[in-house]
């Protein structure tokens, strides 16, 4: 008997190193091309190839691949929020003069993932400036993260086991498939650079459509949902006004110099707004929470340092650049109502930075927005619709024709 057990043993300790044996040595593998390839930036090792930092598909996880760029590069500056500052301000300009600079925009990212992305940076790398892109419209949405957006999956969400977290990175499948897609991306038969550059920004894959066309297939449509949902409600979410609070704060504590900047709607987008009867075409509800909030922390805190806010979203020539014609697919400043491009991101961070602004249309562009401008710069706002009517009433007229679809 004693014998035959003996002789069980050893064949469960054969079959279980039978097993063992080929599933560690996989593991293994997996792992070292995980960290070799580092598709998402989150795995970073001594051996990591750098040859794969144009590759690396992040699109499909942006909020993983944005932390990702925190952990495996070294940056002194940062610039957040969502698309609109993802698509439009390069981290490469020469005007940066030897700034290590970070494009960690999120795609539709609220004020709350705001603050999460840079309490991550801030806790990795030494930031000594951030510029941030606050929407129009986000403190009165109640969605402070997106359903589906990879938030709790990044290294942005507390984790109770922050462990298994990160070995879910270095061996996880996921990350194997992403591995793999960038080397096909780098070794394929067809080699593709990816869509976000080794600094963060969204340069490739863009929407390839004329710009009526997204204007009128999607921007427009997003205009009528918008404006049925503010005409139900236009509160202004306490989780919001408490995201930007803790930005604010966390420059403080961190001595970052912040810029806030409230990006820019092409004029046509904007008009849809007035079209469809808003209840607060200017916004005046988004842009008196944001100076109230920026008056609240300068009283409370009189020796902290200025933060400043810019304010691009207007009737201004550059956001009225005329609509081309169908059959050409590129503004020379837009890529839709509401992505600016980086022709036009640059007069922005130009103004913001102090830097010379090249182009001549962009001198006067955007204005600094605090309690004391924001009467009057509402009434700019309403005063450049009506101009705006009067001077492109061409492109006017086409707006009037798409939002009336709406009403059918």
């Amino acid at each position: 008997m004693a014998a035959s057990q003996r002789s069980s043993g050893r064949a469960f300790r054969r079959y279980f190193l039978w097993l063992a044996v080929p599933f560690t040595v996989a593991m293994l593998l997996v792992s070292f091309l995980n960290t070799w390839v580092n598709p998402l930036w989150l795995t970073p090792a001594p051996w990591s190839d750098p040859g794969f930092a144009e590759y690396k598909p992040i699109h499909k996880y942006p909020r993983s691949g944005k932390a990702g760029l925190v952990r495996s590069g070294k940056w002194d500056t940062v610039m957040l929020g969502s698309s609109r500052v993802d698509i439009a301000f390069d981290p490469t300009l020469p005007q940066w003069q030897g700034r290590k600079v970070a494009n960690l925009a999120l795609r539709g990212g609220t004020l709350n993932e705001h603050l999460a992305m840079l309490t991550y940076a801030a806790s990795h790398q030494k930031i000594d400036l951030a510029i941030i892109g606050i929407d129009l419209a986000d403190v009165t949405n109640p969605i402070t993260i997106p359903a589906g957006s990879g938030f709790d999956e990044s290294p942005l969400a507390e984790s109770n086991d922050e462990v298994e977290r990160e070995l879910r990175y270095i061996s996880g499948v996921s990350t194997f498939v992403q591995t793999v897609k960038c080397m096909n991306y780098r070794f394929g038969k067809k080699p593709r650079l990816a869509a976000y550059s080794p600094e963060g920004q969204w340069v490739r894959q863009l929407d390839k459509r004329p710009l009526r066309q997204v204007l009128e297939k999607e921007s427009f449509r997003w205009v009528d949902i918008f404006t049925r949902q503010r005409k139900a409600s236009l509160e202004v979410k306490t989780a919001k006004t408490d995201a930007l609070h803790g930005i604010l704060k966390l420059c403080r504590e961190k001595n970052i110099r912040l810029i806030l900047c409230i990006p820019p709607n092409h004029a046509a987008y904007l008009t849809g707004f007035r079209l469809k009867h808003d209840p607060d075409p200017c916004f005046r509800t988004d842009r008196d929470a944001f100076t109230k909030v920026l008056a609240d922390e300068a009283a409370a805190h009189p020796g902290g340092p200025q933060v400043e806010l810019w304010d691009f979203n207007d009737f201004h020539p550059l956001n009225c650049e005329p609509l081309p014609p169908d059959s050409d697919h590129f503004a020379q400043y837009w890529a839709d109502g509401t992505h600016a491009l980086p022709s036009l991101g640059k007069t922005m961070l130009s103004r913001m930075m102090g830097w010379p602004v090249e182009d001549p249309k962009g001198a006067d562009y955007g204005e600094k927005l605090d309690r004391s401008t924001l009467d009057a710069r509402i009434q700019h706002i309403a005063d450049g619709y009506e101009r705006y009517k009067i001077e492109h009433p061409e492109d006017y007229r086409w707006v009037q024709e798409n939002m009336e679809k709406f009403d059918r």
